[in-house]
């Protein structure tokens, strides 16, 4: 049975903000882990001394555990990791949603160097459709050293891209206020797969939680389905 890795983003609830992806794996016959990175599903305090390293201890143990043939898919921070997992476990699949390669707003590269005078960071408005919006199980804010750890961590992630030669597909938020279209473009530009796809929907950043999520997870499905047929 073909597995699927799972990997949520920087401040997101572990399991509600992939909102229906899992099921819709596992009812096309997948095996999934969805493991909860360090200092997420709890409150935005425990985010506090938690290393980019910690995030991805984690996930690569989750993806280890897990049987061949297996696919990462990745959501925000999530595509980060799940890249630098492609790019040094060779999986057969890797698909990115909005990867977090770069900022809308710029202050945020400083956090490396103000998080101790600047010690909390506001949250983003990440789901466009206003129902849901309310409903959104992310931190409201986070410790500021957590965003100077996802700095880092883009720096890490930048330069393995092109060791990247699984399939990929990478998916953009046409409405995105937190990662610029850019940075994905960029993401995608430097992967080096040779089988590669960009896709972009009417959205905000959380494509799992926003009005296409339904259709989010469908393609994601289908996509892998050509990949890892079950």
């Amino acid at each position: 049975m073909p597995s699927v890795l799972i990997l949520h983003g920087l401040s997101s609830h572990p399991v509600l903000t992939v909102g229906p992806l899992p099921e819709v794996l596992r009812q096309a016959g997948y095996q999934i882990a969805q493991p909860t990175l360090p200092g997420h599903g709890t409150r935005p305090e425990d985010l506090k001394g938690v290393r980019w390293q910690d995030w991805y201890r984690v996930a690569l143990e989750a993806y280890r555990s897990l049987p061949s043939p297996k696919a990462v898919v990745g959501l925000s921070m999530g595509g980060l990791l799940a890249a630098k997992i492609a790019a040094e476990e060779a999986p057969q699949a890797l698909v990115a949603m909005v990867p977090a390669l770069g900022f809308v707003n710029k202050t945020a590269y400083l956090a490396p160097y103000l998080s101790w005078a600047i010690p909390i960071a506001k949250g983003t408005a990440s789901v466009r459709d206003a129902e849901r919006k309310a409903k959104s199980p992310n931190y409201p804010w986070m410790p500021t050293e957590a965003v100077a750890e996802l700095v880092k961590l883009q720096r890490e992630v930048d330069p393995l891209l092109p060791k990247v030669k699984a399939p990929a597909l990478v998916l953009q938020a046409r409405h995105d206020s937190t990662i610029p279209e850019a940075s994905v473009r960029r993401y995608y530009q430097r992967l080096g797969s040779a089988h590669k796809q960009y896709k972009v929907y009417d959205s905000e950043h959380d494509l799992l939680l926003d009005s296409e999520a339904d259709k989010v997870a469908a393609d994601i499905r289908d996509w892998l389905q050509g990949i890892l047929p079950v």
